[in-house]
């Protein structure tokens, strides 16, 4: 009935899939966990025991594939109709997470959205928290209102993802998810947003977190480019677009050349501004834009 499938990439995914084990055991369904390590160099032997727990099955790919790639490839190996992604890093905030999603396996689409961590993290991992907290974070109710849409943790059918899955061109970190769900979306698909979240761990250092940032960025710049993307589908991308017909862009690509050491001193301390990373956002996006 149900495949879990889990990427993971250089991190202990065990509590997570004893967690999700111990739920799904509970729901007397048909199950397997499927855990596929994108070549990583840590933590390798400590997940090698989940090959040890009923239903589940642990492999490490033998070179890198990306995040869209690994995600597709899950899918293929599933057994059963309905996929539930649940990303490495993250861990079920109910007790009834996975029998919330069994009572919406009707639905086409669902997703259960991201949320923080009660205690924040220090310094330098307390940038990553902020953004959670309030770019990506769902609040109690807010449905089919949410305008943040993340692949964290989605169910599926196997049916709808064989004809739209993830872009394999997008190597790097980030805005897979985007491109993916507004496939489905432009399929007419309904998505289904139920408050069922899962909790971001935060351990993404400042310097970590920045560096994804910046290949968000470069993927989005590519998208945009390719066509691939409506460049008002990100405030970032829009605003942009916005300052280069104002002749301003050239502008916020010298003040962030001249700022930019100075926006990772804050990222890294105890209280990383989040308007500062957005700066950081656009002007990176204006000196890669302006490079190409």
């Amino acid at each position: 009935m149900l495949s879990i499938l889990i990427p993971v990439y250089n991190y202990n995914v065990i509590p997570l899939i004893e967690e999700v084990h111990q739920q799904v055991s509970l729901c007397n369904i048909a199950f397997e966990i499927l855990v596929l390590d994108d070549e990583s160099e840590l933590y390798s032997k400590e997940n090698n025991l989940i090959n040890n727990i009923s239903g589940c099955t642990f492999k490490k790919l033998p070179k890198n594939i990306g995040r869209s790639a690994i995600r597709n490839l899950l899918a293929s190996k599933a057994l059963y109709d309905f996929l539930l992604f649940i990303d490495a890093g993250t861990f079920p905030k109910d007790k009834n997470f996975i029998r919330t999603y069994l009572e919406n396996i009707d639905q086409e689409v669902v997703t259960g959205g991201m949320t923080y961590l009660k205690e924040p993290p220090k310094k330098p991992f307390k940038l990553r928290w902020v953004y959670t907290k309030k770019r990506e974070s769902i609040s109690q109710g807010q449905g089919n209102k949410r305008s943040v849409v993340c692949s964290s943790n989605f169910l599926i059918h196997k049916e709808i993802f064989k004809t739209i899955k993830f872009d394999e061109s997008l190597h790097k970190y980030g805005c897979e998810d985007v491109v993916f769900f507004d496939a489905i979306t432009k399929k007419g698909i309904p998505i289904k947003y139920i408050d069922n979240p899962v909790i971001h761990d935060a351990m993404d250092d400042a310097e970590t977190f920045i560096k994804k940032t910046e290949f968000a960025i470069e993927n989005l710049i590519e998208l945009i480019n390719n066509d691939k993307l409506e460049y008002n589908r990100y405030k970032v991308s829009n605003l942009y677009y916005t300052m280069n017909k104002i002749k301003v862009d050239k502008v916020i690509s010298l003040i962030f050349r001249i700022s930019r050491n100075l926006l990772k001193r804050n990222f890294k301390s105890s209280y990383p501004s989040i308007l500062c990373y957005d700066f950081y956002r656009l002007g990176y996006f204006c000196l890669t834009k302006n490079k190409t």
